[in-house]
């Protein structure tokens, strides 16, 4: 009986703490991705990606001898194919990140997208070669005319990919979904129903006296 009494117990104890688990790995996820996206369009605004001698520069706007941030004319002679390719970069970064949070938003929270999960992981691969591809700026015709830093960008770049790289991790690892939990609540909602409206079946019992007079009965 204490068996029998235990194993449900550790059965209920273990989906508990699986759910707490998935729901923990469920939270980070969007946050991460959430962080991801804000630190990325900081990459994208950001004009202190490189700190130039006299300014800064970053994928899509500048500030050189103190003019302001503005955006920058990539037909300018000083601008090469490695700076183009980073501005393309970080803003093919953002847009694969938004598509990656919103299939894992659909997923999780409403309703299930057509290959829900294999465009995720494409899309988290994507954001990181992505914003791999910002890193070179610093070996453009700018940087070797001019001398080139890291200035603040490339923090906010670095933390892009990080949060990127955690929510592409840890979404294998959430619980399932809100219409699967659904579904899975209205099947047991719809047994414990049929198991009351089932007749229980008790089993008869035979009079034992009555066998006993019988047999008595046909001795004499």
């Amino acid at each position: 009986t204490e068996e029998a009494v235990f194993s449900p117990l550790l059965l209920i104890i273990t989906y508990l703490i699986m759910g707490l688990v998935g729901l923990i790995f469920e939270l980070v996820v969007l946050v991460c991705l959430a962080a991801g996206i804000a630190s990325n369009a900081a990459v994208v605004g950001s004009c202190d990606m490189l700190d130039l001698t006299n300014g800064s520069l970053g994928p899509w706007r500048a500030d050189f001898n103190g003019s302001g941030c503005v955006v920058w004319d990539k037909s300018d002679a000083a601008i090469d194919w490695i700076l183009n390719m980073a501005r393309v970069c970080s803003m093919m970064g953002l847009i694969l990140g938004c598509i990656f949070t919103c299939f894992a938003f659909f997923k999780q929270c409403l309703c299930p997208l057509p290959c829900g999960q294999l465009i995720m992981d494409i899309s988290g691969i994507g954001v990181q070669i992505s914003l791999a591809l910002v890193w070179p700026m610093i070996r453009s015709n700018v940087c070797q005319t001019l001398g080139c830093s890291w200035g603040g960008g490339a923090t906010a770049l670095l933390l892009a990919q990080i949060f990127f790289f955690a929510a592409s991790i840890f979404s294998r690892c959430m619980r399932e979904p809100r219409y699967e939990r659904r579904k899975e609540r209205k099947n047991e909602h719809k047994e414990e129903e049929q198991t009351k409206k089932e007749p229980v079946e008790e089993p008869v019992e035979e009079p034992v006296e009555a066998n006993a007079e019988e047999g008595h009965a046909a001795k004499v």
